[in-house]
């Protein structure tokens, strides 16, 4: 009987082995089936998580972007305010739009006219041609070919093209020198294909001696040195800069109320499509200055640079 047990369990017993470990592979196979799919459901979780992380910082970093920018432009406004003397302004309200005549006048005005071209370019120049005198024009950059045109309009009809830089975004610009160089030569390079020429006059976006800058500005004044590139800021403000409702009357009385301080008055207008009250105030102040004999003159190698550096860091 034993022996024929033994027989049974020999006959049998590798089947009965390759049962055994088939059941303890299928059930292996379905844990480890169960693992593969709670890893895929971790992965995949991992990777939503990813891409909302990604997308945060993406709107983070936009943030910090428009913040940036809104910083440099409320430094470039609180710059251009803190040139305006507003007690000569308060002095001179009783005689809004025009100036007595036994004042004494400069010898020279300049209109210089900054952040164009725009669609009030064409009026501006209109203005100019019809009291036949020359302005200065700080241009920007643009990639409009009807706005391109008023580049060689300025110069065809005898005023004053000069750089104001291509982008006018102070915290790129003054980011670095190589930031500020790259600028530079692309304004300058696309003036010289629409024109023929290369403008030899700069002015600082925000002035030179704005509080924008990361750098000091003397680094910059290198540049445009080693370049022979002449830089100017102005004396007078006319206050359209912060303020496109500002009514004409306004920028006629800012314009000319203290022209009389200086030996040379350069007078800073903005030239932009918003800046319709400054298209309306031009005549008048034009022919106040002629009414005194005194020239408006385009910015030549006579001119007496108008500087404010003062940023020794």
């Amino acid at each position: 009987m034993r022996v024929h047990r033994l027989k049974r369990l020999l006959l049998f017993g590798p089947y009965i082995v390759f049962i055994i470990t088939l059941v303890l592979c299928m059930v292996l196979f379905a844990y480890l089936r169960r693992e593969d799919e709670k890893i895929e459901a971790l992965e995949e979780e991992i990777g939503h998580i990813t891409v909302n992380q990604n997308g945060l910082i993406e709107k983070v970093s936009s943030v910090d972007s428009s913040v940036d920018e809104l910083s440099s432009a409320i430094a470039a406004i609180s710059n251009e305010l803190s040139l305006i003397d507003i007690g000569a302004i308060e002095s001179a309200k009783s005689n809004a739009s025009s100036v007595s005549d036994d004042k004494a006048w400069p010898r020279r005005v300049y209109l210089t006219f900054d952040d164009g071209p725009s669609a009030n370019t064409a009026k501006i120049l209109d203005i100019l041609k019809k009291y036949k005198v020359k302005g200065n024009f700080f241009v920007v950059g643009t990639e409009d070919p009807e706005l391109q045109k008023m580049y060689k309009r300025i110069v065809d009809e005898g005023h004053v093209l000069c750089m104001h830089s291509y982008s006018h975004r102070y915290n790129e610009i003054y980011s670095s020198v190589d930031a500020f160089t790259a600028d530079l030569d692309k304004i300058s390079a696309l003036l010289e294909e629409v024109t023929g020429s290369v403008p030899k006059i700069y002015r600082f976006p925000g002035g030179s001696s704005n509080s924008v800058s990361r750098l000091p500005m003397k680094e910059f004044i290198k540049v445009l040195d080693e370049r022979g590139i002449t830089y100017y800021d102005w004396n007078v403000v006319a206050g359209d800069a912060t303020n496109p409702m500002l009514p004409a009357d306004k920028i006629i009385e800012n314009s000319l109320c203290d022209l009389n301080e200086y030996e040379e008055a350069m007078i800073l207008f903005h030239d932009l499509a918003n800046k319709t009250s400054t298209v309306e105030a031009l005549p008048a102040i034009i022919e106040a200055i002629q009414k005194n004999g005194i020239t408006i003159a385009p910015i030549d190698d006579d001119t007496i640079p108008i500087r404010h550096y003062t940023n020794n860091n």
